[in-house]
């Protein structure tokens, strides 16, 4: 549109004066349904003379030479503060209706200093129903016309936040194909139309391969005992040889025939194996006052292949006790030496207490083969 032409307003057909946004009739967003009046065209309405807008409610309007200065000439917006001619029902700036009796006053300089110089308070607004013909003949075209206003200016404030956001996430690294703006990005690695991309190096935690769970070793198990020696036997009797302590008999036992306990052993061997336990029944074990009637081995050396020896304390029971071991590999033989017994005591078996120490049961623990 050009701004030194009259606009017509095509809804109601006033026409109003250059540089108005909404119709002095109707209230109607000029932008829209104005249309400039032809040239050999005059207007049918008078119209005033252009008014500048007040850019504030709380600076006063100071009206241009020419134009009516009180009185009757003009009627100030009671929303936006500018003066609009007598001749208007809505305002031309703001579109909204104007009150009839509110007209503007001369303006003095002293006003205009004190209202440069006033602090900004809070702008009240009254309003008050028009009763005029032209308020009466089109009270909805007004409603319209604010709301087509208020539309518009929604629209340019989603567009400006829009457009902030975009800037935002441009600021953060968030581009049109980052998951901030919704829009698909392309697979890591995969190249975009027309751009060439090098395929990133794998990280080290998707490129490692998990660590594989162990392998379970083979368990423990009882050793078969090929055969067993001592270093002495009580009489030399066939019933308390070294082997009737690997017999599985538990009416059985090997007994040392030395006059001293101490330094007395017995050996059992097995085929080449990694030995972890050893399992020992102490004493003489066929009745309990055969148990007591004979010594017990107390602490004794117990020695696994060419390992160091190790010294074990014993408890004074026949129930079987176990001996855990450093797991020696490629053992053939354990040897048992007695370092110190517990003391035989009379019973009702003749002849006790015996000076003679027994040992019912041994049982090796291990890996064959390892």
């Amino acid at each position: 549109m050009t701004a030194n032409s009259p606009l017509i307003c095509r809804r109601c057909g006033f026409t109003n004066v250059p540089g108005d946004q909404f119709c002095g009739s109707c209230g109607a967003f000029l932008e829209w349904e104005g249309e400039q009046a032809a040239p050999d065209t005059a207007p049918t309405v008078p119209t005033a003379p252009d008014v500048p807008p007040v850019t504030t409610p709380t600076t006063p309007y100071i009206a241009p030479q020419g134009a009516p200065s009180g009185g009757e000439g003009l009627i100030r917006c009671p929303a936006c503060g500018i003066a609009n001619a007598a001749t208007r029902t809505f305002c031309q700036s703001c579109g909204s209706r104007l009150v009839e009796a509110r007209r503007v006053a001369p303006v003095t300089p002293d006003q205009i200093a004190a209202a440069v110089n006033a602090p900004n308070r809070p702008v009240t607004v009254t309003t008050t129903t028009i009763r005029s013909s032209q308020a009466e003949a089109a009270p909805a075209a007004s409603g319209g016309g604010v709301l087509k206003w208020i539309a518009v200016m929604a629209i340019a404030g989603l567009l400006v936040g829009g457009g902030a956001v975009v800037v935002g996430n441009v600021l953060r690294g968030q581009g049109p194909g980052s998951a901030a703006s919704g829009a698909p990005s392309a697979p890591t690695g995969q190249a975009s139309p027309g751009v060439s991309v090098e395929p990133s190096a794998p990280s080290e935690t998707a490129s490692a391969a998990p660590e594989p769970t162990p392998t379970p070793g083979p368990k423990a198990e009882q050793l078969k005992l090929l055969g067993a020696s001592a270093s002495s036997v009580v009489g030399n009797l066939d019933k308390f040889q070294a082997t009737k302590a690997i017999d599985g008999d538990p009416a059985t036992c090997w007994q040392e025939g030395s006059t001293t306990e101490k330094g007395e052993w017995i050996e059992v061997v097995f085929a080449r194996s990694k030995v972890t336990a050893i399992i020992v029944s102490n004493g003489y074990n066929a009745s309990k006052a055969l148990y007591r009637g004979n010594r017990r081995l107390k602490d004794i050396e117990i020695r696994v292949g060419d390992a160091a020896p190790v010294t074990v304390r014993l408890k004074d029971t026949g129930e079987p006790q176990k001996i855990d071991l450093k797991n020696v590999s490629g053992a053939v033989a354990v040897r048992i030496t007695i370092v110190s017994t517990y003391p035989s005591v009379q019973t009702s078996v003749s002849g006790t207490p015996f000076d003679d120490a027994a040992l019912d049961e041994i049982v090796v623990m291990g890996i064959p083969g390892a």
